[in-house]
């Protein structure tokens, strides 16, 4: 609910707490019922992911899809006069706040969101693939960058499980631009799988630089996609050492039309959080290699 509220709170609606987003605005997530046609169809991309209708002086929405719960929200909120965009008013995903800050105009507002996801205000001018005005969650936006470009992902997968496939494939209509994916949790998987090289795990280990971009270079080679995004890293509570402590991740990008780069990060916060903000800085490089 907290990204919930954050939305609530941009348009212009306090804050609340448990199912209330504010006192004018009531939000029920995940009842897959909706109002049960007592409301407005909310559709995105030919789904009906939610129902709204005026409550008194306020607002009630009905979310039945809560993988597009945020989107669902922003719509609800702009169909009834509360438009929650808003020139200078992004949301952003990055590896963490210094770099996306680095990406900002000065005096730009950040507001966190989910491990990895931002709220940005004040930022008129800023042009780069982490940001959306349209306020979507980052799957989302990556998934609309990559059928704009008519390109295809392969996603190879350590540390995260399958997260990064999971997160793309929950968007409806995902399946023109996500191909296939890989999840290498062991090093002979990595091996089998992805053509990961013996002495490349051996000379560096599997959470290194060298492995980051042989995953994605095997991802590449076996699909059919023009775009491929690898994970491994030290999720925790436990598996880390001096050199490579907990929340040490790479993420390998490898693009048809170059060699694969790999991207070193060090994440804080318990387990689930590592994997989330793995995720999403998996998205981000990928939104960086989209428009190449």
């Amino acid at each position: 609910m907290a990204r919930l509220r954050t939305i609530a709170a941009l348009a212009g609606y306090p804050e609340g707490t448990a199912d209330t987003v504010g006192p004018r605005l009531r939000v029920f997530v995940g009842d897959g019922n909706g109002a049960g046609g007592a409301g407005t169809p909310m559709v995105l991309d030919g789904l009906t992911v939610a129902e709204w209708a005026r409550d008194g002086g306020g607002l009630a929405v009905w979310i039945s899809q809560p993988d597009l719960a945020e989107e669902a929200l922003v719509g609800a909120l702009t169909a009834t006069g509360f438009n929650p965009r808003r020139a200078g008013r992004f949301s952003a995903v990055a590896p963490d706040e210094r770099s996306l800050r680095a990406r900002l105009p000065e005096g730009a507002a950040v507001e966190p969101g989910l491990p990895g996801e931002w709220w940005v205000d004040g930022a008129e001018g800023a042009d780069h693939p982490w940001l959306d005005p349209d306020l979507r969650a980052p799957e989302r936006h990556l998934g609309r960058r990559l059928q704009r470009k008519g390109k295809m992902i392969a996603t190879a997968e350590s540390c995260t499980g399958g997260g990064v496939a999971e997160r793309l494939t929950a968007v409806p209509g995902s399946s023109a631009y996500v191909d296939r994916g890989w999840v290498t949790y062991t090093n002979a998987a990595k091996r089998e799988q992805l053509g990961v090289g013996e002495d490349l795990l051996a000379a560096h280990g599997a959470v290194s630089d060298p492995v980051a971009r042989a995953m994605a270079t095997g991802a590449l080679a076996g699909s059919r996609a023009q775009l491929a995004v690898s994970v491994t890293g030290i999720a925790g509570p436990s598996g880390g050492s001096p050199e490579k402590p907990v929340g040490t991740v790479w993420i390998g990008v490898a693009a048809g039309d170059g060699e694969a780069e790999a991207r070193h990060q060090v994440l804080s916060g318990p387990r689930g959080a590592v994997r989330w903000r793995t995720v999403n800085a998996a998205i981000a490089f990928a939104l960086d290699r989209v428009e190449a």
